[in-house]
């Protein structure tokens, strides 16, 4: 019945300030995490190139840790993220102490209640709190945290693996029994510091006497609200797959159903974490509050303290102008944020969340005209990760999208790019041999793909050979980097001195070199971060030996189903393919996942 009282205790002092705790919640995640995620692809960028690597997998991922710059990211990383999670839990903790004496607190005065009480532990170095709050923000968010892990690219191997080894499982058991062990006594450390302004040890001191006999009451209720979290958290995800796997069925096309289940799976769940770890941390820290203070008053034989605040008024500041004013600040902030990385890339995506893409053939080229518009715009729809376009040049200087040498093959016409200017080649039909439905389809600039690509398609842009006195790796170089493209396409080619060249002018492009056969130690150059080859040629040695050296491994054309499967059992890390859809399911897919499917299609029936 008691237990009952505090869970009651915690629902009244979580409804004191909750709009505006969510409203400060979501406002600083949103405005941080953006750039957050920002400066650390970019420190994590500048490690890789002082460690002489492009790439991080499980073969390197020791010897890069080990390196004196990243050790130097690793621990200015965490200095920020540290200091950010104390304003977040001062901020918290301000709030609920509001409550606890029934007060209303709006969202500006949290934030500044957490910035001073920030500013109050460094100024007198309290580190060792920075660091107990950070073990509790672990343990409050373990479930999140792990998923997250579970798509992290290095770890996407090394999680499996220790779990399925006794040391493995007996190395993760101490670990989280160590962060509990530290959590429990510490439980209301950040109370005796920030609200009593207590030191490290007085306070440390303070949360065993308030913890002395309660210890299985204080883990009861902690781990109920922890395990209600969590199982709020998957009922969600389960129902949002149900409803997409609903979406796909009623109303898109057979061929497209498992590709787009499986494209939308790994959101959804980014989307319910990000909600989820608000919720977990407020819910965690409501009831915190509730305990100390009762404990306290306990101790004190002091009448226990009412958090019932049905006779209090609401707060002037909470009224639908304010509260749809900072919604629009924020939203509007985090919205230009978004559109940034959309439109202009990131370093920490996809690259590092996943560990295989899918790359189109010369645009979806079994769906459309290939290196055209349509091309690109089925690669999309047929949601792969980057489309392969061929470059060459015109005449005249204008470089456009075109695999053959010559038009004959796609237009009918004995002539070479080279040797046509800009105006005799705009307006060729290459798509009515292609058929009847791409009538009218013509030959794309550079400039163009790349505008009509852009926020929703990454590129693989090969250099066709033109001979070494041609600018083209130069003129490449430039035209990404004035349309703001690093970060959203890779440079290929089968000519190293282009890349060279490429490197050269854009130190920041990915470069990948196109071999067809597995002879030499070309992917320990500098000058490129993957090589690109043919699949057949690639063995387990050759992915392990390249990984070791920080390059990634593209292969291609790989078309049928059995060679996808083995190409994803060596690691290769990205599949060139004609059939994107088909990769996807191969290379994504689950049975679960498609028995799921299944069942909703009979259900529809």
């Amino acid at each position: 019945m008691k237990i009952r009282r505090e869970f009651e205790d915690t629902k009244q002092i979580l409804s004191v300030n909750n709009g505006n705790i969510f409203l400060f919640e979501l406002a600083f995640r949103l405005l941080t995490l953006p750039l957050l995620l920002q400066m650390t692809g970019a420190l994590v960028r500048l490690a890789l190139n002082a460690a002489g690597y492009s790439y991080v997998t499980v073969n390197n991922l020791g010897a890069f840790l080990l390196k004196p710059v990243t050790l130097a990211v690793v621990l200015l990383i965490a200095a920020v993220i540290l200091t950010g999670l104390m304003i977040e839990i001062g901020s918290l903790t301000t709030a609920f102490q509001s409550a606890a004496y029934s007060r209303k607190i709006n969202v500006f005065s949290m934030f500044l209640g957490g910035l001073g009480k920030t500013a109050y532990e460094i100024k007198r170095k309290n580190w060792k709190l920075f660091l107990v709050i950070a073990v509790h923000y672990i343990l409050t968010n373990i479930f999140m945290i792990y998923r997250i892990l579970r798509h992290v690219k290095p770890l996407k191997f090394i999680l499996p693996g220790l779990l399925g080894e006794n040391w493995g499982r007996l190395l993760i058991v101490v670990f989280l029994a160590a962060c509990v062990l530290l959590s429990f006594p510490t439980a209301f450390i950040c109370f005796g510091c920030m609200v009593e302004q207590r030191t490290f040890r007085d306070s440390l001191e303070r949360s065993k006497d308030l913890l002395r006999g309660r210890y299985v009451k204080t883990s009861f209720i902690l781990a109920a609200c922890n395990m209600a979290v969590t199982a709020v958290c998957i009922l969600l995800y389960l129902f949002a797959v149900v409803i997409v796997a609903v979406f796909a069925v009623r109303f898109m096309d057979r061929r497209v159903e498992l590709a787009l289940l499986l494209a939308a799976r790994d959101r959804i769940e980014y989307a319910l974490i990000f909600v989820i770890s608000i919720v977990s941390v407020v819910v965690n820290y409501g009831a915190l509050t509730v305990l100390y203070f009762q404990y306290d008053r306990k101790d004190k034989n002091k009448k226990r303290w009412d958090f019932d605040l049905s006779g209090h008024s609401r707060s002037r500041w909470m009224n639908r102008r304010n509260v749809l004013g900072l919604l629009a600040v924020v939203t509007a902030v985090s919205m230009a944020a978004a559109f940034d990385v959309s439109r202009n890339g990131s370093f920490l995506n996809e690259d590092l969340l996943y560990e295989v893409q899918i790359t189109a053939h010369r645009g979806s080229s079994r769906t459309a005209p290939e290196n055209t518009i349509p091309a690109l715009q089925a690669a999309a729809d047929e949601l792969a990760d980057y489309a392969e376009i061929d470059i060459q040049e015109t005449k005249d200087g204008v470089m456009v999208l075109f695999h053959d040498s010559t038009l004959k093959r796609m237009a009918g016409i004995e002539k070479s790019v080279k040797s046509m200017t800009w105006d005799e080649l705009k307006d060729i039909d290459v798509g009515t041999r292609f058929s009847g439905e791409f009538k009218g389809t013509t030959i794309p600039t550079l400039e163009e793909a790349l505008e009509f690509a852009r926020g929703h398609l990454k590129l693989n842009i090969e250099i066709k050979y033109m001979g070494a006195s041609s600018s083209l790796p130069e003129k490449v170089a430039e035209c990404i980097e004035r349309m703001g493209w690093t970060e959203q396409c890779v440079v290929t080619s089968t000519s190293y001195s282009y890349l060279k060249r490429v490197k050269k002018a854009a130190p920041d492009i990915y470069t990948g070199y196109i071999v067809s056969a597995a002879y030499g130690s070309y992917y320990k150059d500098e000058s490129i971060d993957f090589i690109s080859m043919l699949s057949s040629s690639v063995n387990q040695k050759l992915i392990d030996e390249a990984h070791e050296s920080g390059k990634a491994v593209h292969v291609w054309t790989v078309n049928r189903k059995s060679e996808m499967e083995r190409m994803k059992i060596l690691g290769a890390d990205n599949v060139i393919t004609d059939n994107p859809l088909m990769a996807r399911e191969v290379l994504f897919g689950e049975k679960n996942t498609e028995n799921l499917l299944a069942r909703i299609r009979e259900m529809l029936k």
